[in-house]
């Protein structure tokens, strides 16, 4: 096995490590991991599924679910063969998620090599496996990451100049996952229209059908698991952007996404992109789309970094090639020999970056933390009946992290603190999110104990000694968030 084959097991490594060391979901992810969980568990019958009861703020396509449920159902079910529980599955549904996205990697290293050279390609395995947000979100079940699979497909046939795969992929992705991709893959098609590498009665006759063949088939799939007519992301482009209703969630600057998400994103290998660019003109050619989507996609208020995860391979190409460049000059002089020394030494440093980023995350799921607790003390055959609050179902909670059979969850929200409804159940999982104390456990201070606690992470504090600063410049403080309680039996 050559070097390459090599960087591959790495970065396939890397992927693994991300997800055993941070196995949970957030509410972000959840829609999909329900999905996975109840297309898996319940097949056919659509009325157990759980989108009936939490269908979220807008529908979302089931076609992503559908497919790594298919590709898991083996996995799956050699693990109930062999006697693993459902959050033992929920690893497995992972790993092959972030499988199918590294093949999307592999086959743009691919093109790389050809358009670039193999030492371009071998910096691009590098540099990505070194990179957190990334690897973090590539297994990660968000429509972003399921689009993500067929837009690295569309570079790579971009690169081949097979323009009309290239059509048939970036149309499924925008008209069944991401209807912002439009930016991207329309900027590319433009510059390949411009450019006269592709002419417009080709691309007419590849993006017609295209799109009514992708439309047709996420309405006739979604429409069947929501039981209405519907076109999911239409409705969510709807939403977004006639209503605007995404600024509900939040908004940023409209610089953020440079200043801030990139940044964080490509870590010191940010510094790289401009010197590729500088250096090689088809590097300037590459990376031009992306800083236009990720300019134009700018205007929406509402900004999270997964928005843009799409163009952080490209922009990775641009700093490999600015990596090779600075290596093959490096005997020209003391400052070729400097700049090359530091484009190899970045890639240790984006490794200490990414250590903290790993450990912080770790921390950031104490809801799916404490219910796997809770299932470890208390006896399987103990009759149980948990309330998990918003808060803890909202940071790690999924329906296979309820893998207790002869249990019963419920996610019920409204239920007053402390009343009658909530003096139903055994156990209780109550999320912290106050700020004076913990005014939520004062309802049951006297009805409940503790079983345990989960921590999670509070903030990053700096280390001052007056002076200087120590080995390590900060510290991270963890904080107790989420609380097991167990309901106790009166007495006589």
């Amino acid at each position: 096995m050559g070097i390459t084959g090599l960087l591959k097991l790495y970065l396939i490594l890397v992927s693994g490590i991300h997800i055993w060391i941070c196995p949970f979901t957030k509410v972000e992810e959840s829609f999909n991991m329900q999905a996975i969980h109840d297309i898996l568990f319940h097949g056919a019958d659509l009325d157990k599924y759980d989108h009936h009861d939490f269908p979220g703020v807008v529908p979302r396509t089931f076609i992503g679910s559908l497919f790594i449920s298919g590709c898991s159902f083996p996995f799956v079910q050699f693990a109930k063969f062999i006697g693993l529980t459902k959050f033992d599955c929920q690893y497995l549904v992972r790993g092959v998620l972030a499988s199918l996205v590294l093949f999307g990697v592999f086959r743009l290293h691919r093109s790389v090599c050809k358009n670039f050279s193999a030492s371009v390609g071998k910096w691009f395995l590098v540099i990505t496996a070194h990179q957190f947000h990334f690897m973090f979100y590539l297994s990660r079940p968000l429509p972003n990451i399921f689009a993500l699979i067929l837009v690295l497909l569309a570079f790579d046939w971009w690169l081949q100049y097979k323009h009309g795969l290239f059509i048939w992929s970036s149309a499924f992705a925008i008209v069944i996952f991401r209807s912002e991709l439009c930016i991207l893959m329309g900027l590319i098609l433009l510059m390949e229209l411009v450019t006269c590498r592709l002419s417009f009665t080709k691309a007419i006759l590849h993006a017609i059908p295209a799109g009514v063949i992708a439309l047709a088939f996420t309405i006739l799939v979604d429409s069947w698991f929501w039981k209405r007519w519907l076109w999911p992301e239409g409705e969510v482009l709807y939403y977004n952007v006639i209503l605007n209703k995404s600024s509900d969630w939040g908004t940023l600057p409209f610089l953020w996404y440079f200043y801030s998400a990139i940044p964080r994103a490509l870590i010191f290998s940010s510094f790289l992109v401009p010197v590729g660019a500088y250096l090689d003109s088809r590097c300037r050619q590459l990376i031009t789309p992306s800083i236009g989507f990720v300019l134009l996609y700018s205007f929406l208020p509402h900004k999270e970094l997964r928005f843009i995860v799409y163009v952080f391979p490209i922009l990775n190409v641009a700093v490999a090639s600015a990596c090779t460049r600075l290596y093959l000059n490096r005997r020209k002089s003391l400052i070729h020999s400097l700049m090359a020394l530091g484009s190899c030494s970045h890639v240790i440093f984006n490794s200490f970056a990414v250590g903290i980023f790993i450990f912080v995350s770790h921390y950031n799921y104490p809801g799916g933390e404490a219910l796997v607790r809770l299932q470890k003390l208390e006896p399987t055959d103990l009759r149980v009946n948990v309330h998990i609050d918003n808060f803890a179902a909202q940071t790690g909670i999924t329906r296979f992290t309820q893998y207790n059979q002869n249990w019963i969850f419920d996610k019920t929200e409204g239920l007053k603190p402390g009343g009658a409804d909530m003096m139903k159940f055994t156990h209780l999982i109550v999320g912290i999110t106050s700020s004076n104390g913990h005014k939520e456990l004062q309802p049951y201070r006297i009805t409940h104990k503790v079983l345990g606690t989960v921590n999670a992470f509070h903030k990053i504090q700096p280390i001052w000694n007056g002076s200087t600063f120590g080995v390590m410049p900060f510290k991270v403080l963890l904080q107790s968030k989420v609380y097991i309680l167990k309901k106790k039996i009166k007495t006589v």
